[in-house]
């Protein structure tokens, strides 16, 4: 990801503006445009597998959406594209804009060695803000590993990894389970797992 050399600090109505227009999608950083480098093979196959696999087993009660649905946290005053986002209520849009909701309970995002220290840091930082959102879970993309953290009753967030192509991820959040061989299904990793 790469901020624009623009000096300019944009407005988040600007921001929207411009990414209906543009080629290739941005993020929006507290007034700066961040532009979204491409996903490789894999990651792009993780999401496809959770996003099947979850959407089949939440079918009727959440929505579960792939990188094109924008997330605002307007605490931190960001719109962010998670890997993927799921709903469960009736969906909340930034000022009636139907590609851009506020209102996740579960986001996943997969890790590239590119984003990986910033999806750990300010992007949980940020997602954390948002009152509806129950779980926040990181793929590995190198290694079957799955991190999840988990918002306790007293807002105080857990975490928790799963580890190795023959366990089983819980999401709370959704009340479902996965198992790590579905989620890196066709996935090739470097290393023998």
């Amino acid at each position: 990801m790469t901020a624009l050399p623009k000096k300019k600090k944009y407005a988040p109505e600007e921001y929207l503006a411009l990414e209906e227009k543009a080629e290739y999608k941005s993020e929006f950083w507290n007034g700066a445009i961040v532009a979204m480098s491409g996903a490789k093979i894999d990651h792009q196959q993780i999401v496809a597998n959770i996003t099947e696999f979850l959407g089949s087993k939440v079918r009727g009660r959440c929505r579960v959406f792939p990188s094109e649905m924008k997330v605002w946290v307007k605490k931190r005053n960001k719109f962010f594209y998670p890997d993927i986002t799921l709903i469960c209520d009736k969906p909340s849009f930034y000022k009636n804009r139907r590609d851009t909701i506020d209102n996740p309970k579960l986001i996943v995002e997969v890790l590239s060695k590119s984003t990986a220290s910033f999806d750990r840091a300010e992007k949980f930082l940020s997602y954390q803000s948002l009152a509806s959102l129950d779980e926040y879970v990181l793929v590995s993309q190198e290694t079957a590993l799955v991190e999840q953290y988990i918002k306790r009753e007293d807002g105080n967030w857990i975490y928790q990894a799963t580890i190795g192509l023959d366990s089983l991820v819980t999401f709370p959040a959704i009340g479902t389970t996965l198992a790590l061989r579905e989620i890196y299904d066709l996935v090739e990793f470097e290393t023998e797992q």
